[in-house]
């Protein structure tokens, strides 16, 4: 992603003012439902599983051709029509939509030969043809509980990709070693199995660690094989072990697996600060089973959310601390890339609002490709974990400084989608879309402006004439249009609302799906 790099300490100093910022309570028109469910798991919200209206040919959509914008779509597709609606026309007509890079993940690397299971499966039979006893795996199975809808079998991830390639690449390291023996190969191969069956085993169910190798073994052997019990201590959950194993390792400077070690004590004081069991275990005893709302939900979970925050904070400081040290040192290269990118994880996962900011900066610039970038899809993985829906009060304030999200929230104030709509947010963001227009002479806000006229009169009629003033071949001229037309004919203007929507009738921007919107305007007139 094309974004300012900033240092790692400067983003740590703004961890105070932001933390602030995100944890201080809406300071206005916020019902007590909507402030709850901010705070609660993804899965927990109402909402977690409401499907999100869109247009009707996203390809055609994303290369400019916006047909009917309409105030139920959903953040992502309001971005982009505010983005073309700042372009000159056709700007993103052959616009590349191909992934180039990502914030976290920087260039992509290209796709591997072979899924990296195979290729580890397909070493480890050249030393012990045997299958073993657990099938590797990527995942964990688990259960999920979402509000509403009970419990679902699910499979998280638990060991990655990466795993059984640096597993596969370490065997080949030993087969090419001519001061081991082939049994202490096959010995190598058998702790690795114990690792690996814990990818896919349960906490309840934990299998055991692999085992302890006699003192009379290879020095390079028994080097190995505590870099294998702290890896399964990792993949059992036990992180806090884990990291205390791994820093043991790290602490012996000629130890073949010093670099790896490093980055494994990293990643363990992630998963241990991500994956907080007590919070959301009283989350969950408090929203869904005791079903508490309100002033009792928040005294219910304030101590864990308060030690959550703590936790989180330490982790975030530790493995930022850990990764500059780390990535200071030479002989650790071998791992570097590995460091920043689990410390760019850190941030997702412990403080996403610091990437967030950051990505919806970048957004506010309309010539800014926010697909080769991951921009988009990046926002559209962050933003549920720092707010909800529809932010209000301190939060609201801060996010809608960046005009693209203003508008977006301004349009979705108004959709038809909401599940008890608020005429007094509707309106509000009417007049704030009014003023915005009259302000700027901003198309985007015209638009937002007619949309959210829910009761037009004649403080509108200025739009609606702008409306059906602009250009043909402009990609917001058809929803101008649509919209003008409804406000001309609650001033009595039929003729001209039947013109406009006579002129979209003939237009090929508009998708079948949406005809029957201007056939039910028309029967109005």
């Amino acid at each position: 992603m094309n974004m300012p790099r900033t240092p790692l300490r400067r983003l740590c100093i703004a961890l105070a003012t932001l933390g602030g910022l995100m944890l201080a309570a809406p300071g206005h028109a916020a019902s007590a439902a909507a402030e709850d469910e901010s705070r609660l798991p993804d899965s927990l919200r109402s909402d977690y599983v409401e499907p999100i209206n869109g247009p009707a040919d996203n390809r055609a959509y994303a290369h400019g051709t916006l047909g009917l914008i309409q105030s139920n779509y959903g953040r992502a597709s309001l971005f982009v029509a505010w983005r073309v609606m700042h372009l000159p026309v056709g700007a993103v007509a052959r616009e590349s939509h191909r992934r180039q890079s990502d914030w976290v993940r920087g260039v992509p690397t290209p796709p591997p030969a072979e899924d990296e299971i195979a290729t580890w499966s397909k070493a480890r039979a050249a030393w012990v043809p045997q299958a073993p006893n657990v099938p590797p795996s990527y995942f964990r199975p688990a259960k999920l509980k979402v509000s509403g809808f009970g419990e679902m079998d699910i499979e998280v991830g638990q060991c990655g990709p990466d795993a059984y390639a640096f597993a596969a690449r370490t065997l080949g390291g030993l087969v090419a070693d001519a001061s081991l023996k082939d049994a202490d190969r096959r010995t190598w191969v058998a702790g690795q199995d114990a690792v690996f069956a814990r990818c896919s085993a349960t906490v309840k169910k934990m299998p055991a660690l692999p085992a302890l190798l006699p003192a009379r073994a290879p020095a390079k052997l028994k080097a190995l094989n505590a870099y294998q019990r702290a890896a399964a201590l990792f993949y059992g959950d036990e992180f806090v072990a884990a990291r205390e194993a791994f820093d043991a390792i790290a602490a012996v400077p000629d130890h073949p697996m010093r670099p790896w070690a490093t980055l494994g004590a990293l990643r363990s004081l992630l998963r241990d600060g991500v994956r907080d069991t007590e919070r959301e275990a009283v989350f969950e005893d408090a929203w869904t089973r005791r079903q508490l709302r309100g002033a009792e939900f928040k005294a219910a979970v304030a101590e864990p959310a308060a030690r959550h925050g703590a936790r989180v904070e330490a982790a975030f400081k530790a493995i930022d601390a850990r990764a500059k040290a780390a990535l200071a040192d030479a002989m650790l290269a071998p791992v570097h890339e590995a460091i920043r990118y689990t410390a760019r994880r850190a941030f997702v996962q412990l403080m996403p609002g610091i990437p967030l900011r950051m990505t919806m900066t970048a957004m506010e610039r309309p010539e800014f490709n926010p697909y080769e970038s991951s921009a988009l899809d990046f926002f559209q993985e962050l933003y549920p974990m720092v707010a909800p829906d529809r932010p209000t009060g301190v939060l609201g304030e801060a996010l809608r400084r960046h005009a693209w999200f203003d508008f977006v929230v301004t349009v979705q104030g108004c959709s038809d989608a909401q599940k008890a709509q608020d005429a007094s947010v509707c309106d509000a963001e009417h007049l704030h879309a009014l003023a915005r227009w009259q302000e700027t002479k901003d198309s985007a806000w015209l638009l937002a402006a007619l949309m959210t006229a829910r009761q037009p009169s004649a403080a509108d009629a200025p739009a609606a004439d702008a409306a059906r003033a602009v250009a043909v071949d402009r990609p917001e001229w058809a929803s101008l249009q649509f919209h003008a037309a409804r406000v001309l004919r609650a001033q009595g203007r039929g003729a001209e609302a039947r013109a406009a929507l006579d002129a979209l009738a003939t237009s090929p921007v508009v998708h079948k799906r949406d005809r029957p919107l201007l056939e039910a305007e028309r029967r109005g007139l």
